[in-house]
């Protein structure tokens, strides 16, 4: 495994039904030739184990959003942090402190990882989870995300590559993870409703900051009539480029089962190429993400219903701390 000098974090995201997460399990297949990788499971359909090769589904107490699960993670991450005064302080915003825990992807024995991932140091899988059954009709998926959230503002910056598999639809925008990655890849189909998608995220990612982090991924593309389809309505410095219709894909739908990268056609494997490109060329910024992260936190604790709840958060946030160089 060739070594980096920092994470480097992508997200595929789109609406359901738009190959991300297929299209997240090659990338992640991939690009573990050569680095390390977290893969993240953020899907409310929980299918890129089973694409990764993991058999078996994760005990409900193995997903992160499970509350058992959560708390274990909150209280190892906040470690010495006084700033949060009682483990219900640590929002979904909370930021890290030099008295955080972290974690760490190169670490074997990580006790978040170990914990509640599958695989090992080489390829790990973390799966947010669904909803458990007290929480039917009482909850919303976004608070399942939270917990999401706090591992990657307490991911130290040291080694490896983080593949996400997005939660469906416009939905990081409602929380920091559209703040947290340094490629937002978004698969877009050859249709009237992939064009709309590519809109709401396009004028989303502008309101947000992050529209420079957002490229296009061309997905279930049969002839060159879509092609231009897509080339016609969104800008070119915004492609990478188009996954063609796959004899292979199309097979492993019907047989089930995990990806082999190995397997792909050539024009397709191309495609993985050019995606890997785009995210090596990029230099990750964990001071400016953190940055991002206080702005976030100070909007989303200054709601009403937080402050009334939990008083004033925005001391969370420590301007001296910075991630190490």
């Amino acid at each position: 495994m060739a070594v980096i000098l920092e994470y480097m974090r992508i997200a595929f995201v789109g609406k359901g039904g738009s190959g991300k997460t297929t299209l997240s399990a090659l990338f992640a297949q991939y690009i573990n030739k050569q680095y390390p990788v977290l893969a993240l499971d953020a899907d409310l359909n929980m299918h890129l184990g089973s694409l990764l090769g993991f058999e078996a589904e994760l005990p409900i107490e193995q997903n992160i959003s499970h509350p058992a699960a959560a708390k274990i993670i909150k209280t190892h991450l906040r470690g010495r942090n006084a700033r949060i005064k009682d483990i219900v302080q640590f929002r979904k915003t909370t930021p890290p402190t030099a008295d955080s825990n972290f974690i760490h992807l190169s670490d074997p024995q990580d006790p978040v990882l170990s914990r509640f991932g599958r695989g090992d140091g080489a390829l790990r899988l973390l799966v947010v989870g669904s909803y458990d059954t007290e929480e039917i009709g009482a909850s919303c998926y976004h608070n399942n995300l939270a917990i999401l959230e706090n591992i990657l503002s307490h991911l130290m910056d040291d080694s490896g590559v983080v593949v996400t598999d997005m939660v469906a639809g416009v939905d990081a925008f409602a929380n920091t993870l559209h703040a947290q990655f340094d490629l937002l890849v978004l698969t877009v189909e050859p249709t009237r409703r992939g064009l709309e998608v590519f809109e709401q995220y396009r004028k989303l990612a502008e309101e947000a900051g992050v529209y420079s982090l957002l490229f296009v991924v061309g997905n279930k593309v049969r002839a060159d009539a879509d092609v231009d389809f897509i080339k016609a309505h969104i800008p070119a410095e915004k492609f990478i480029g188009f996954l063609r219709e796959s004899e292979y894909l199309r097979r492993k739908d019907q047989e089930g089962g995990a990806l082999n990268v190995d397997l792909l056609e050539n024009e397709n494997k191309a495609l993985l190429e050019k995606i890997k490109k785009k995210l090596v060329s990029i230099i990750p910024d964990p001071q400016k993400r953190l940055r991002k992260l206080y702005e976030l936190h100070r909007r989303y604790v200054a709601q009403g219903f937080i402050t009334e709840r939990y008083g004033d958060l925005t001391n969370q946030i420590d301007e001296t701390f910075t991630f190490p160089a």
